[in-house]
């Protein structure tokens, strides 16, 4: 199994600004950026992930979709699945 996938994959800790569509930070596991479509927003891009929310403590909350701040990304790698 890819090592970016599943409940042991790195948690992602996002400030509020630097995602679309929510309130205050957002922690996540992400499965998936869409790498191939990034939208211009302040003048930068932002990518859409898709992931697992999870709280400050690990326990998963669900299925979540985000627009996040391409520079929040950089650490991420790229997607090994379409």
């Amino acid at each position: 199994m890819d090592a970016n996938r599943g409940p042991n994959r790195p948690v992602s800790h996002f400030a509020e600004t630097d995602y679309c569509f929510g309130t205050g930070s957002l922690v996540m596991r992400v499965d998936r950026v869409d790498w191939n479509r990034p939208v211009i927003r302040d003048g930068e891009n932002w990518y859409e992930v898709e992931g697992i929310e999870v709280t400050t403590d690990g326990r998963e909350i669900g299925r979540r979709q985000a627009l996040v701040r391409g520079r929040r990304l950089a650490s991420l790698p790229r997607n090994t699945r379409t």
